[in-house]
C-alpha cells in the first residue's frame, strides 16, 4: 500500500465595540417593554433577591444574543439554535429547546427564556420551579484517592463521582444520570443517600465530553437539570524514538451514513451520479448498469476473507461519461481504524475474520495513534487527528476514525474518482485505458485541468485535482477487507500506458484483484496530489500558482502540512495529527522505501513541497 471561545473572553476592537454597543441597546430596547412594565414580568418577582437574580440571567442571556448577533454581522453564518448549542456544551446553558413557532426556549441558571428567532427579542422569562442543584464534580484515582500532580501522566483511568446538593427540590423519586457524548447511559442512580444530596460515580476510561442530568417530578411538574464536564484522561505520551514498529498494520472499515451512523452497506451512489452513467462489466465490455432493480448488478462491495493475490470478489460501482471518455469509481463513505501486530504473520492470521488478538502491538484510531506494546497503552505525543470531523455515533466503533476525505464542502456520501490515470490534454481531460497518460505539467496546471473536467463533460458536482487524503481514501479502502485485504496492488510498469495497456486482463494491477478496481495506483507515472508543505518554496514556485490561489479562497482544495525545521524527518513528524493519507500511519520514516509493502515514502520538505504519489 502507499503512499469558539467563551464570549466573555473574547478581545474587541474599537469596531467591534461599537457594533456590540448598538446590537446591546436594540435588544435592551426590545426587551424593556416586556420585561419592566407596569405589568412586566420583573416587577412581579417575588422579591427583590430573585428579581436581582432574573435580571442577572435575562442580562447574561442578552449577551449572549448580543454575541451571536456580533457574530453574524461580521460575516459568520451559524443558526441561532447551534450557537445556543455551543454554549450549552460550554456549561453556559442547560437545556435548547427549538420549537416549530419561530422561537428557542433556553433553560439557565433556574429560568426558561422564550426568545423570538425571527429578531431576538426575549418574550418571555419564567422560573422552572424550585433550586437549581449544585454539581460538584470530583475527578479521582479509580480507587477513590486524590490525584497528585507528579501522578497525573501514570493513570490510566479516572473516576468521576458527582455530589449534587439541593436534590430535593427533584422530590422523592429523582435520577441521576451520566451519558457520554453519543448519549449512552453510563451509570443511572436513583434516590441515593437522602433527600439533600445525591451522588452518582463512573469510571472514565475514554477522555471527552460527559453529560450529567438530574431529572425528578414534584409538584406535578417535570424538572430537569444538566450540566456537561470534559474529561480529559492522563494516558502518558511517548515520542517517536521510543514508539513500536507501524510496519505491519491491518485496515478495518465500517460504512457510515452522512450523519456517520455506521450501517451494514455503503451508501449507494445512484443519487450522486451528477452526469455519470452507471456501467457493469459483462464479460466483453462495460455495458449500461440496471440500477433500478438489483443493486448487486452494478456493484458489491463484498468482505475478503482471504487473501487477493489471484483474485477478488468485492465489485466497486464504476460509471463513465456518455461519451465514454471518461471512467470513474466511487468510493462510499466509511471510517476506518488501524491495528499494527508485531509480524506479518500475526496480521495475516487476523484478515482471516477479524478476530485473532495475536501480536497486536498498537492501533490508530480517533485517540491518536496508540502503543500497545507494553501493559500500560501510551499515545504517541501530538498524534491526536487534527482534520477529522465528527466521530462515529455507534457505541461498538466509537473508536473509529470517520475518513476526512468526505468531508469537502460538508459531509458527502462518497467520492467519484478516475479509474486511471488521466490522459489527453490540460484543455481536455479523458480518463481512459491504453493511452499515455497526462505528463510533464505543472501543478498549477493539474489544477486547472482538474477543474475543468466538470465543464468538459457536463457533469454537476466539484471536479478538483485529488487532494492527499483523497488518494490516501483509496488506498485504505484497498488495502481493507473491501479491496485486496492486504494485498499489493501489482506495480504498472514505466511505459506511462495507463491500466498497462490491456487492463481487462491485468487485474491485479486494480484496487480489488478484478476488472472493477482502480488501476495506476502502484506503478506508471507519479501522481502529484494538492497537499503540500506550506514553506517558502511552495509560494515562489511558479509551478504551483493557480492551486495556491485556490487555496487561499478556500483551504478545502488541498491538505496542508505543518512546517518547522524543513527537512524530512521533521516534517514526516509533524504530519502525526494527519489522519487517513496513508503517510504516517502506514510507514516507518518520512524517506526511502518505508512505506507497507516496501512502498516509497518520501516525505515532502524544502526543495519539493508538494506531494506525489504512486510508487
Amino acid at each position: 500500500m502507499k503512499e469558539k471561545m467563551d464570549y466573555r473572553e473574547k478581545g474587541i476592537t474599537l469596531i467591534a465595540l461599537v457594533i456590540t454597543i448598538i446590537i446591546l441597546l436594540i435588544l435592551a430596547g426590545i426587551g424593556i417593554a416586556t420585561l419592566v412594565g407596569d405589568n412586566g414580568l420583573i416587577n412581579k418577582a417575588k422579591n427583590a433577591e430573585e428579581e436581582t437574580k432574573e435580571k442577572s440571567v435575562i442580562e447574561k442571556v442578552q449577551l449572549m444574543l448580543a454575541d451571536y448577533s456580533a457574530e453574524k454581522y461580521t460575516g459568520t453564518k451559524k443558526l441561532l439554535e447551534d450557537y445556543l448549542n455551543e454554549q450549552k456544551e460550554k456549561g453556559e446553558i442547560d437545556e435548547v429547546i427549538n420549537n416549530e413557532d419561530g422561537t428557542i426556549i433556553i433553560e439557565i441558571d433556574g429560568y426558561e427564556i422564550t426568545i423570538k428567532k425571527e429578531d431576538l427579542n426575549i418574550i418571555k422569562v419564567e422560573k422552572t420551579g424550585g433550586v437549581i442543584p449544585i454539581f460538584e464534580e470530583h475527578i479521582t484515582k479509580t480507587n477513590g484517592s486524590k490525584i497528585e500532580p507528579n501522578e497525573e501522566r501514570m493513570l490510566e483511568q479516572k473516576a468521576i463521582t458527582i455530589n449534587i446538593t439541593n436534590i430535593e427540590e427533584f422530590g422523592e423519586n429523582y435520577t441521576i444520570e451520566i451519558k457520554d457524548s453519543r448519549g449512552n447511559i453510563l451509570t443511572k442512580e436513583t434516590n441515593v443517600i437522602d433527600n439533600l444530596t445525591g451522588q452518582a460515580s463512573y469510571i472514565i476510561s475514554k477522555e471527552g465530553i460527559y453529560d450529567i442530568i438530574v431529572t425528578g417530578k414534584k409538584e406535578g411538574k417535570t424538572r430537569t437539570a444538566r450540566k456537561s464536564k470534559e474529561i480529559k484522561l492522563a494516558i502518558p505520551t511517548i515520542e517517536e524514538s521510543e514508539m513500536f514498529s507501524k510496519a505491519n498494520g491491518v485496515i478495518d472499515i465500517v460504512w457510515l451514513d452522512l450523519n456517520n451512523n455506521v450501517i451494514s452497506e455503503p451508501m449507494s451512489p445512484a443519487s450522486y451520479l451528477g452526469g455519470l452513467t452507471p456501467i457493469k462489466y459483462n464479460g466483453i465490455d462495460w455495458v449500461t448498469a440496471d440500477i433500478t432493480n438489483n443493486t448487486n448488478d452494478w456493484y458489491k462491495y463484498e468482505e475478503q476473507t482471504g487473501d487477493t493475490e489471484s483474485t477478488g470478489t468485492s465489485n466497486w460501482a464504476n460509471a463513465r461519461t456518455n461519451d465514454s471518455n471518461a471512467y470513474f469509481v466511487w468510493i462510499p463513505r466509511y471510517a476506518y481504524k488501524i491495528t499494527y501486530f508485531n509480524n506479518t504473520t500475526n496480521a495475516k492470521a487476523y484478515r482471516k475474520d477479524r478476530t485473532s488478538t495475536t501480536g497486536i502491538i498498537g492501533y490508530s484510531n480517533i485517540e491518536g495513534i496508540i502503543d500497545a506494546s507494553s501493559e500500560t497503552e501510551k499515545l504517541v505525543a501530538d498524534s491526536k487527528p487534527t482534520n477529522v470531523t465528527g466521530t462515529v455515533k455507534n457505541s461498538k466503533y466509537a473508536d473509529y476514525i470517520p475518513h476526512p476525505a468526505f468531508e469537502f464542502d460538508g459531509s458527502k456520501a462518497g467520492i467519484w474518482v478516475g479509474k486511471f490515470e488521466s490522459s489527453g490534454t490540460a484543455s481536455k481531460v479523458t480518463i481512459t485505458p491504453n493511452i499515455l497518460s497526462l505528463r510533464n505539467i505543472k501543478v498549477s496546471d493539474i489544477f486547472t485541468a482538474c477543474q475543468g473536467v466538470k465543464t468538459t463533460y457536463g457533469l454537476t458536482g466539484n471536479s478538483h485535482m485529488m487532494k492527499n487524503t483523497e488518494w490516501g481514501a483509496i488506498a485504505y479502502l484497498a488495502e481493507s477487507q473491501y479491496g485486496r485485504n492486504g494485498t499489493e496492488i501489482s506495480n504498472n510498469g514505466t511505459n506511462y500506458k495507463t491500466g498497462e495497456g490491456d487492463y481487462k486482463s491485468k487485474v491485479l494491477q486494480s484496487t480489488t484483484g478484478n476488472i472493477y478496481g482502480i488501476y495506476d495506483i502502484n506503478g506508471t507515472s507519479w501522481e502529484y496530489v494538492a497537499g503540500y508543505i506550506n514553506n517558502s518554496n511552495v509560494s515562489s514556485n511558479g509551478y504551483n500558482t493557480d492551486l495556491l490561489k485556490a487555496v487561499a479562497t478556500n483551504r478545502k482544495y488541498a491538505d496542508i502540512y505543518k512546517v518547522t525545521t524543513d527537512n524530512q524527518a521533521t516534517n514526516y513528524n509533524n504530519s502525526k495529527g494527519m489522519k487517513g493519507d496513508a503517510i504516517y500511519e502506514t510507514s516507518t520514516s518520512g524517506s526511502d522505501s518505508t512505506g507497507w509493502n516496501r512502498d516509497v515514502s518520501n516525505f515532502v520538505n524544502l526543495s519539493y513541497p508538494v506531494l506525489l504519489r504512486g510508487r
